[in-house]
């Protein structure tokens, strides 16, 4: 169901509605400007100029016998891409860049880089032994992607350790996941490999053509062939359980929650669809607006649009607190209903929706479900690249997490809850990004899973502008640390699939992407180095990494779901080029607590503290590493 277009607001009546308390928490973030993220790039692009030209030289002079930080690898291949030194020119650049005093910066620096290399030295030196053994012969490209992987794990693992993130829940965790979920899983990625096994043996002229052309990433099946085979066997197993859960009959009554901010030009749309999706609902359903420190008229127009509903009954409530979390737990306080449908006052649910998603909770094992989030309409580049994105992502990826009982959690645009574990587990968490995946979380850890159904459709609003795209992108990618911050025991808990495969895996990915837009910088620089010192140029293994089979896939899903949507696929692929500035830009909006060397040395050695009391009298440093004074600044009169 879509809103009246007619009366959508303008831009101009929404242009700074979307910012919040919620856009960047302070104890844990900072709303850092775009020249944050553009100063990052400009200076990446400066040291990739100077590495690569000063390694170029190097190797023409024969100080240096390959294009990569790689040793003992003599005889067993030539490096490809100089991954190791885009790495170490990352890592080095996000720490200059980190949100800290200097000395915090250093400390991110040397940890980044220190682990990195250490692993790097591991590897070469593995290799080299292994084939002086006669044991096995490495090429030395398994090193490169060796240590990459590494690489990958090691920044969100440092990030974790020394960001200023939210506290670990306290409390036993007492995930269920079942052993049956376990074997779709394995089993899945197993029939993934040998698919990717027996294709490279098997049809291996095809193998080159598709290296050729960079849909192989220029190294095989691998990992790239791998990846989308196992998506495609648990989606197909989630489709099919999604199918025979929603056979079942379960219709109690229910609450809708409806935390709404300055939202007077979306709320009775919002309202009037609740209504619709109830006449095809059996069970009683109670609306809650609650309206969260509103600056316009929405607790008025809510209450209009309630006492023309029909099917339904409904109140406002008033939340004089800012922040999202503080309002939904106040309606979750009040609520008496044991099933809480939680929809954003700019979100129009479809009039199956709710049928189709409490279905799901037939099952007494499942705490929370999600559906589809739609685009609201076709108007901007914004709605077309969001419509592949959300086909891609919630009805493709999201069923084939469902096909392993991973799914991590589910937009709070629209989410159903069990009342009882929501209260049990805590309520909503307060004060930091990703509450709706944080409350999925927290229920898995208390043994409830999460269902992710497409066939549950509704529609959201997209940003009306590039400004608010980024506010919204931002806060999603920095969700990531946040949420495993505060859930710090889930991560890689082998009892829980969220926690000990999904959880890092999404760290991982958050890395990835983060990298994806100076990546692509440091290929441009590497190619122009390349053609200037005429060494030969291997562009298979980036453009994969761009494009290949993502891209194949995501042609693949929108035929399935809507055929009229390929058209938008090479809007998206630049889009996914936006997304990892945004990403960027999430990991530098982190704070990092200042660190104070002195300090630290005084408190593990009092002799050291007393030596330096005199120079700790004259001044402290600020968060930047500067001194300030305590006092003005007197001169001395000359007699």
């Amino acid at each position: 169901m879509m809103r009246d277009e007619a009366n959508s607001p303008t831009p101009a009546a929404i242009a700074d509605h979307y910012r919040s308390v919620d856009s960047a928490p302070v104890d844990y973030s900072v709303d850092r400007p775009p020249s944050a993220s553009n100063g990052f790039l400009l200076m990446f692009t400066g040291l990739s100029v100077i590495v690569l030209g000063g390694q170029a030289v190097l190797r023409h002079a024969g100080v240096i016998g390959n294009n990569d930080l790689v040793i003992l690898a003599s005889g067993r291949g030539d490096v490809a891409v100089p991954t190791r030194i885009f790495l170490v020119v990352f890592f080095l650049t996000y720490a200059y860049y980190a949100y800290s005093n200097r000395w915090r910066r250093a400390q991110l620096g040397v940890l980044l880089l220190g682990k990195f290399l250490l692993s790097c030295v591991f590897f070469d030196v593995l290799g080299w032994w292994l084939a002086h053994q006669h044991i096995l012969e490495v090429h030395v490209l398994g090193q490169q992607i060796a240590s990459a992987l590494i690489a990958l794990a090691l920044f969100p693992q440092t990030v974790l350790a020394h960001a200023q993130l939210p506290r670990p829940l306290d409390g036993t965790v007492d995930p269920r996941t079942p052993p049956g979920a376990y074997v779709r899983l394995i089993g899945a990625l197993l029939a993934a490999m040998a698919v990717a096994t027996v294709v490279e043996a098997a049809l291996p002229e095809l193998v080159f053509d598709l290296r050729s052309v960079a849909l192989l990433g220029g190294m095989g099946p691998g990992v790239f062939l791998t990846q989308q085979v196992f998506a495609v066997c648990t989606a197909t197993i989630g489709w099919f359980t999604l199918q025979r859960s929603r056979t079942q009959d379960f219709s109690p009554p229910v609450a809708v929650l409806v935390p709404a901010h300055d939202e007077a030009h979306d709320i009775a749309a919002t309202i009037a669809a609740v209504d619709r999706a109830a006449g095809t609902y059996a069970g009683r359903i109670h609306l809650y607006v609650v309206d969260n420190a509103s600056t316009d008229n929405t607790t008025e127009v809510a209450g209009q649009a309630i006492r023309a509903c029909t099917a339904i009954t409904g109140e406002v409530l008033e939340c004089p607190t800012p922040g999202k979390a503080i309002a939904l737990n106040l309606g979750v306080h009040r609520i008496t209903e044991e099933f809480i449908v939680r929809i954003d006052a700019d979100t129009v649910i479809g009039p199956g929706c709710l049928r189709t998603a409490m279905r799901h909770f037939g099952d007494p094992h499942v705490g929370s479900v999600g559906g589809l989030p739609l685009p609201m309409g076709n108007r901007t580049w914004i709605d077309r690249v969001r419509l592949v994105e959300v086909y891609l992502r919630h009805g493709f990826f999201q069923v084939a997490l469902d096909g392993y009982q991973g799914v991590m959690g589910v937009p709070g645009m629209f989410a159903i809850y069990r009342r009882r574990v929501v209260v049990e587990v805590g309520g909503m968490v307060e004060g930091m990004n990703g509450e709706d995946t944080d409350i999925c979380l927290r229920m898995d850890a208390a043994g409830y899973h999460t269902v992710a159904d497409p066939k549950a459709v509704y529609y959201s609003e997209t940003p009306a502008s590039y400004a608010h795209l980024r506010e919204q992108r931002v806060r999603w990618f920095r969700s990531i640390y946040h949420i495993c911050a505060h859930n710090r025991k889930m991560l890689l808990d082998p009892r829980s699939i969220t926690g000990g495969f999904v959880l890092p895996f999404q760290l991982v990915n958050a890395a990835r992407r983060a990298m994806l837009g100076p990546l692509l910088i440091f290929a441009v620089v590497d190619a122009a180095v390349s053609i200037t010192a005429d060494r030969p140029l291997h562009w298979q293994p980036i453009v994969a990494t761009v494009l290949g089979m993502q891209m194949i896939m995501a042609a693949a899903v929108c035929l399935l779901w809507q055929p009229s949507s390929v058209k938008h696929l090479p809007a998206y692929l630049c889009f996914r080029v936006l997304r990892s500035y945004f990403t960027l830009g999430a990991a530098l909006s982190l704070r990092y607590p200042p660190a104070d060397p002195i300090r630290a040395l005084a408190t593990r050695w009092p002799l050291f503290s007393n030596l330096c009391s005199v120079g700790a009298a004259g001044g402290h440093r600020d968060i930047r590493g500067r001194r300030r004074r305590r006092g003005p600044r007197f001169r001395r009169r000359l007699p």
